[in-house]
């Protein structure tokens, strides 16, 4: 169990600083989102291609060789892999990355009304108390208490809303390929077709960016770092610990984002700001707990 919680905690302390990086070279070192996100979805999905192919040898990429994968497949990159990390990646250079993380992880509603609608069941109680917590958390960072003033942009709003979306999206649309094939047959030709879509949709200028050591060691920890690392962190420790526990305690993400951002960073956050992450962490804590009427059931 104990092993389990340090690969968890690993893997949202290693998400929080990958945030907080994005948000550095977006401000001193003249990147861009779609600069960072063209670069780290090719270089993260070419190392799980090679990774992929080295072992499953010519069964790699059997994922897109059926053409009845193709629609999940690519709502599942671009509908989700592209939205959620342009979208978060967005989000933070229009504000700041504990911001944009909560801004993501209200995905979670969209994906409990999804399931609602197509199991045709009500949502529990909890459900709607949480949603009304994340409402007002959500009330309080947008407009610091002022319901006539915004206390972040309309395109921080807009691309923490299109994280979210894309949120629901990463879990929701490879549920029936995950059934056939494992996470990365699915997930690396899934981050090359949504850097490949983003390049030629935004062509973006790679020789703007302030290239020096401490740019190249920012990109190569968002790679390597923020994607590879507690990616396999997170797949060890939801398996020592379960995905309930997993969960719950990957809730510590906008912690140490948060932290991150005061302490090394320096971010200060106003009362209200801090009054509405809190309110949105404990909806996403509630949202997260084990359903009692299932445990009765069985």
């Amino acid at each position: 169990m104990l092993k389990g919680l340090f690969y968890i905690s690993l893997c949202t302390l290693l998400w929080a600083l990958n945030g907080n990086v994005g948000g550095y070279i977006f401000e001193y070192k003249n990147f861009t989102p779609e600069v960072l996100v063209v670069i780290r979805l090719t270089a993260v999905g070419v190392v799980l291609f090679l990774t992929d192919l080295f072992r499953s040898g010519r069964y790699a990429f059997r994922v897109v060789r059926k053409r009845e994968n193709w629609p999940p497949f690519v709502l599942y990159a671009l509908g989700g892999i592209l939205c959620m990390q342009f979208g978060y990646f967005s989000a933070i250079s229009h504000s700041n990355a504990p911001s944009a993380t909560l801004m993501q992880y209200a995905g979670l509603f969209i994906i409990i009304a999804y399931a609602s609608i197509t199991t045709r069941t009500a949502p529990r109680p909890i459900v709607y108390f949480s949603l009304l917590l994340c409402s007002a958390g959500l009330f309080f960072m947008v407009t610091g208490g002022d319901p006539y003033s915004l206390a972040i942009s309309r395109q921080a709003l807009l691309w923490g809303t299109v994280s979210a979306v894309g949120f629901a999206n990463f879990n929701l649309a490879p549920t029936g390929l995950s059934k056939t094939y494992h996470s990365m047959e699915i997930l690396g030709p899934s981050m090359l077709l949504a850097g490949g879509f983003l390049f030629l949709a935004t062509r973006p200028d790679f020789s703007a960016v302030i290239w020096d050591k401490e740019s190249i060691a920012a990109v190569l920890f968002c790679i390597f770092g923020g994607t590879l690392v507690p990616f396999w962190s997170f797949m060890e420790g939801a398996r020592l610990t379960g995905p309930t526990r997993s969960g719950i305690f990957s809730l510590s993400e906008p912690i140490f984002s948060t932290l991150v951002a005061v302490f090394i960073y320096h971010l200060a956050f106003t009362a209200t700001d801090l009054l509405g992450m809190a309110l949105i962490l404990v909806s996403v804590f509630l949202l997260n707990l084990p359903d009692k009427r299932k445990k009765k059931e069985l």
